[in-house]
């Protein structure tokens, strides 16, 4: 059964209509639909099955998510012997095609072995329980998710870095909302602190400090475009010593106030 998201703002160009867990059987009837009206992204977690849409076919499997697009044409149904179990979301809205089209991603229709996808899958189910702006919530989850497949599909090789950096770099990114130590991080990994941080910016091109920074700034540019936090909550969410602090930085940044930036970017959102 599905559960419809509740809309807390028709203006906004982005809703999640549906976020739930779909579980076929041996049974599950084909899905077959013309001119798709929203669209769907669904995570196979376990089991396989078809899919045929706008002319090409796929198996996706465990692991793996395929993209309906609006205005697809498209069947598909689970495999009798490993009937799929999956996560999935439908959204619509201009944001939504804006967001595709960006990421270059209003033409794919399946990204195979990315199990690191499926935390956005159950972010979004959380927000179907949620209070508040859902959708602001929900259109961040989403952009965030296109980045990474975006990531996948048209990154460069990085296998010349080294794993350790990876390491770190991906420790960063995961904890963008937390405080970050690297002395302790270094200490639990019998690290020198001083050449990790020599290596990490001679392949990233930043040292751990910055691009924690930078990290911090894209997110708060997320929340201020999509999110109902006040500058305070953000700074705050953030660690931020202050709101004075992180306003003073963010405007060194990226050129303006984040109160000027969230008008801003709004009201092009509108438009």
């Amino acid at each position: 059964m599905k559960t419809k998201a509740k809309v807390q703002n028709a203006d906004f160009p982005f809703k999640l209509l549906t976020a739930t867990y779909g579980i076929a059987g041996a049974r599950t009837p084909v899905i077959d639909r013309k001119d798709y009206d929203c669209c769907t992204i669904e995570f196979i977690y376990k089991g396989k099955g078809i899919l045929e849409i706008n002319g090409h076919s796929y198996s996706p499997g465990e692991n793996s998510i395929y993209i309906l697009h609006k205005h697809s044409d498209h069947r598909y149904w689970p495999d009798k012997k490993e009937p799929w179990e999956k996560i999935f979301f439908e959204v619509d809205g201009k944001f939504m095609e804006y967001l595709l089209k960006t990421y270059r991603i209003d033409k794919t229709y399946y990204i195979p072995d990315c199990p690191q996808l499926r935390k956005y899958f159950e972010e979004m189910l959380h927000q179907r329980h949620g209070i508040g702006e859902i959708n602001r919530q929900a259109a961040i989850i989403f952009h965030r998710l296109l980045e990474e497949c975006h990531t996948i599909l048209y990154a460069s090789p990085i296998q010349a870095i080294p794993p350790e950096i990876l390491e770190l770099k991906k420790f960063i990114d995961d904890n963008i909302e937390q405080k970050v130590k690297l002395d302790s991080y270094c200490r639990e990994r019998h690290r020198s602190c001083p050449s990790l941080i020599r290596m990490f910016k001679k392949k990233i091109g930043t040292s751990p400090y910055d691009y924690l920074l930078q990290r911090r700034i894209e997110e708060a540019r997320l929340m201020l475009r999509y999110s109902a936090f006040s500058v305070k909550e953000i700074a705050f969410r953030l660690k931020f010593s202050d709101q004075y602090y992180f306003s003073n930085y963010f405007k060194r940044k990226t050129g303006m106030s984040p109160q000027k930036y969230r008008k801003g970017m709004r009201e092009h959102v509108h438009e």
